[in-house]
């Protein structure tokens, strides 16, 4: 029964092979030359959801080196093909942009210059029919013999070499995605502190056409940092990445490392004024949380996320607030907990208990607004958007910046006109919001920490946008 089946398989794969070769026969005499993308990997089947999705990496990028080379003449036409012979991909290239063996030069190029080119076949087929090939002996993909060689002389089986080349291809998907998933977190950390600072207007905040309560930074400042910050959360992501233990709070003063780095950077770029320090810490910690959830999920599980934070975080309150003297150098943070307690306990008590500020209250409420893909939103629509998710962080968040530079009674009333001006401006009563704009310019209240949380927000929503399990 098996080799009945092994046979009609083989009959099928020489059909397909077949009907292949008679399709770019009938493409080229439409006067293109036709280069195929196929893989060369012995035994069956020629494809699955592992050899689908290489091929769709390769043919991107062969695709850009292809654009690399010759950025005003790309190929007309683009097909894919999958059937019992596996997956391929035919460009066609009108024959009065490239001469055949220009092409067979370029696909050899690439095959060279390709990290897994010995799996990769680029064929190139002339307008007449015929092969082009320069003769090139390809390599034995295990050993440092030719490929002919070792299947004249059998130095390996069909299956090892089949499972050698399967192992390469699964390490190199997982590592593309890897460095997707590094990027695309990083990306996410600095579009959620552009689109905090680009918001205009907002209380006592730096935005684009205000320095809110401040006379030290404005909205140039605040870009410059995070321009000279943004390379530092890939290598948070990649530290994320390499952690292997379970323990994640030994990963803390690694990141910490990180962040130190990180605020010299930006004291550099301000001149020694501290923009971002809360955000730097919130998103830190942050980025690595979601790349760690991402990686071993394959999608951003919130609880997971925020059950990570809290490990990285466990016992900061204790080590670095309580157990100071007052008799020390301290910071401001330890400064405003010495005199209000756990009401000031600001990043280092939001991140223990997992950033409830984020995800009860500024998650939540951006979701109920949104009516389609953050990224479709305009300017003027995001103002709309982002105000609100602003002004209900501000109507809960005990802001230490607040506290630390006026006190609780100014706390409060901030919190509870924050809350009147959600109301209102959910109404269409815009007055009241504008009024607290003026009235935190004013009096210089500046609630920096509710901006870092929005900032982590935005962050958070695009992340578990592209890496939901749905996705």
């Amino acid at each position: 029964m098996e080799t009945q089946q092994a046979s009609e398989l083989f009959e099928l794969l020489l059909k397909a092979r077949e009907d292949r070769q008679q399709q770019k026969m009938e493409l080229v005499t439409e006067g293109f030359h036709l280069v195929s993308l196929q893989l060369n990997i012995p035994g069956l089947p020629k494809t699955d959801w592992l050899l689908k999705e290489f091929i769709s990496l390769v043919d991107d990028a062969f695709s850009r080196f292809l654009i690399s080379h010759n950025s005003n003449n790309q190929w007309s036409r683009k097909l894919k093909e999958r059937d019992e012979a596996g997956d391929a991909v035919y460009y066609l290239f009108k024959a009065s942009h490239f001469d055949a063996p220009q092409l067979k030069v370029l696909t050899e190029q690439f095959e060279q210059s390709f990290v897994l080119g010995r799996i990769v076949d680029l064929d190139v087929l002339s307008t007449d029919g015929e092969p082009i090939s320069f003769g090139r002996k390809k390599a034995c993909f295990i050993c440092d013999h030719s490929a002919l060689h070792c299947r004249k002389n059998k130095r390996h089986s069909i299956d090892e070499v089949r499972q050698a080349m399967l192992d390469a291809i699964s390490v190199y998907i997982r590592k593309n995605k890897e460095e997707e998933l590094v990027n695309k977190v990083a990306g996410f950390a600095v579009k959620g502190l552009l689109h905090e600072v680009s918001l205009s207007p907002k209380p006592g905040l730096v935005c684009r056409h205000s320095a809110g309560a401040h006379t030290d930074m404005d909205f140039t400042t605040f870009v410059n940092t995070i321009a000279v910050l943004s390379p530092y959360f890939v290598e948070i992501n990649r530290l994320a990445l390499a952690f292997k233990g379970s323990d994640v709070s030994k990963a803390l003063p690694e990141i910490r490392i990180i962040g130190l780095k990180m605020e010299q950077s930006m004291q550099d770029a301000t001149n020694g004024v501290n923009t971002h320090k809360g955000a730097i810490f919130l998103m830190a910690i942050s980025c690595f949380a979601m790349v760690r959830v991402i990686n071993k999920l394959g999608y951003l599980k919130l609880t997971s996320f925020s059950s990570v934070v809290q490990q990285l975080s466990r016992g900061l309150v204790q080590r670095e607030l309580c157990a100071v003297d007052a008799k020390d150098e301290l910071t401001h943070g330890q400064q405003c907990f010495i005199q209000y307690g756990l009401q000031a306990a600001g990043a280092r008590g939001e991140a223990e208990q997992g950033l409830p500020m984020v995800l009860h209250h500024g998650l939540p409420f951006i979701l109920s607004k949104l009516k389609k893909g953050f990224n479709h939103y305009s300017d003027k629509e995001l103002k709309e958007l982002l105000i609100p998710v602003l002004l209900k962080i501000m109507s809960v968040n005990n802001d230490t910046n607040v506290l630390y530079r006026h006190n609780r009674t100014i706390l409060e009333q901030l919190k509870q006109q924050s809350a009147k001006s959600l109301l209102l401006w959910e109404q269409e009563n815009k007055q009241p919001y504008n009024e607290l704009v003026d009235w935190c310019n004013s009096h210089r209240i500046s609630p920096g920490g509710s901006a870092d949380l929005l900032a982590l927000t935005i962050s958070l929503y695009c992340c578990q946008t592209e890496f939901s399990k749905k996705a």
